[in-house]
Parts: structure tokens; sequence; C-alpha cells
């Protein structure tokens, strides 16, 4: 199993692997979970967050074949103005920019500095855990090069208690909330 890290528009040669990313991201939250995300044409789920230069990706892969994956925004980042602004997820769901609970961060404003990244649409269908705790390393190791000191997550409450499992401290910094897509959470890691 191979782990690449991507960011569009400076890792064209990998495009492959980010459109495979998006796929697999349309088969299980689209497909098999039943969330009201757009897809295209091509079976591919993506959103305003997949823009470049926003995101960075680390995708589990083996050879073509994705597997897995993670999206990751520095949260220092905000384009456009008004109510068509947008920065990450979590701040936007606060703001009411996008259609998830603002309450879903209880702790003040969400930060908006350069040491802290969000990390949303984790994804595997590898059966080992271990491709899950490894795209959570490789996400670890990248932001921590790049000199984050938190990172935020938008995801399943399992995904905390998997954390604690992997040696990760989170903090959770909302309540859980759900709506047509499932449950989910907002909690914060120190990067390790």
């Amino acid at each position: 199993m191979q782990y690449s890290v991507l960011r569009l528009p400076h890792s064209t040669t990998g495009w492959a692997l980010v459109y495979g990313y998006y796929r697999l991201r349309s088969d299980v939250f689209v497909g098999k979970l039943g969330w009201p995300l757009e897809v295209t044409g091509e079976n591919v789920e993506s959103e305003q967050y997949d823009a470049a230069p926003i995101a960075h990706y680390v995708i589990a892969h083996d050879h073509q074949t994705v597997v897995g994956g993670a999206r990751l925004v520095n949260c220092s980042l905000e384009f456009g103005h008004g109510r068509s602004a947008i920065s990450y997820m979590i701040r936007d769901a606060f703001l009411g920019r996008i259609s998830l609970p603002s309450e879903i961060w209880a702790d003040g404003e969400p930060p908006t500095d350069d040491k802290t990244w969000e990390l949303t649409r984790l994804v595997s269908v590898d059966k080992n855990p271990e491709t899950t705790k490894n795209i959570l390393g490789a996400c670890n190791e990248y932001i921590k090069r790049m000199g984050a000191e938190r990172c935020l997550f938008l995801t399943n409450p399992l995904l905390l208690k998997i954390g604690k499992r992997y040696g990760y401290d989170p903090i959770p910094r909302g309540p859980v909330l759900s709506n047509d897509d499932g449950r989910f959470l907002a909690f914060e890691c120190p990067v390790r």
C-alpha cells in the first residue's frame, strides 16, 4: 500500500489518484451511505473545498487503485466575499454559509490561524484497519511539516474513539449532531 500526499495544481502527475479519490467518495458517501451530495455524471463527488489551491490530499492506493484518503485544508485560507466566501467546513457551518448546523463548534469562533488544519472526507474501503491508521498518520506528518500545531476533524463521532485508540488526544469542540447524512462531530487533536 502506498500513501501519497497531493496538492493540485502542484501535483499534476497525481491527478488520476485525486480523481479516483473523488470517485471513491461518491461510491461510499453517496452510494453506500446515501448522503445527499452532488455527483457528476462521471460518478465523482467533489465540492468547493476541493478547489485548487485549497485542498491537500492524502490518498491510500495500491498502484493506481485508490482504497482510501482524506482531504486537508489550512484554516487560515478564505476565498471570496460575504455569504459566497469559503474557508473550511467547520467555520463555514458556524458562520451559516453551508447547510450544517452552526452549533457544530461550541467553543467561540473557529480558529483562522495557519497552525490549524481541518481534515474531512476521510474514507477507506480497505478491510485492514491499518489503512485508516496510516492515512491519519500520513496526514499528521504532512501538516506537521507544514507547521501545524492542531488538526480539526468533522466526522462521525466514532473517529474520536478510533483516534484515541491510535494514540491521538482528541478534544470535542461541539455536540454530536445529526442530519440526513448521519451523525457527526467537530473535534480537534494536537499534532503529534
